[in-house]
């Protein structure tokens, strides 16, 4: 074979080497990027018993009046999330349920609560961590999903340290005579009541948008 094509081949072997060994030096590097590359993702427990239930007796001790068996207990509950969140309060169901008879019924409203909060994020309003908006107020149950926690002008991002509650709950007539003459309809001689609540967790997506 003569030299110069000898030379040529030679030439075109070394420089398609070069090219693959730069292809494939090319491939390792987008491989690389493509393995750095991570999605985060926002997370968010909310940290009590799925199935809230809500129980409280009533007991007629003589004509229009009512001695309370049974309180509702309070629901201590806690917020682990790396994003800002938003905390909303409903019933399953419109009306309270008769443990012993099924057939009686009171509605949901029978029942307010605020939402105390026992973490270090402060719920002091607009230009604090949280937004409650049970801080001030009763709120009566409802099926409707009502927000009750957002956060404010501040992240309210964090742990469950940071993100501490408790429920306490009201039975609304024991306070006001109108709302008892309201509801007496639904008492019965000796009963308790049942409902489930929902407690719904869900991500701010305006950010600190208050």
């Amino acid at each position: 074979m003569p030299t110069h094509k000898l030379k040529y081949r030679l030439i075109l072997g070394i420089t398609l080497l070069a090219f693959m060994i730069r292809g494939l030096h090319a491939q390792e590097n987008i491989s690389s990027q493509v393995f750095a590359t991570v999605v985060l993702q926002p997370m968010m427990y909310l940290n009590v018993e799925p199935n809230l239930e809500i129980e409280f007796g009533i007991l007629e001790i003589n004509q229009d009046l009512y001695h309370v068996t049974k309180q509702p207990e309070d629901v201590i509950f806690s917020i682990e999330s790396t994003t800002n969140w938003n905390l909303s309060v409903s019933t399953e169901q419109a009306f309270f349920v008769g443990e012993k008879n099924p057939d009686h019924k009171i509605p949901v409203e029978f029942v307010g609560y605020t939402i105390e909060d026992l973490g270090t994020n402060w719920d002091n309003g607009s230009f604090s961590n949280i937004l409650n908006i049970s801080k001030d107020t009763i709120l009566e149950l409802s099926p409707e999903r009502t927000q009750v926690l957002t956060n404010g002008r501040r992240n309210n991002m964090g742990d469950a340290d940071m993100n501490s509650f408790i429920i306490h709950w009201k039975l609304l007539f024991e306070s006001n005579a109108l709302r008892m003459r309201n509801y007496s309809q639904y008492f019965m001689e000796d009963e308790r009541f049942k409902v489930n609540v929902q407690l719904t967790l869900s991500e701010t997506l305006c950010g600190t948008c208050n």
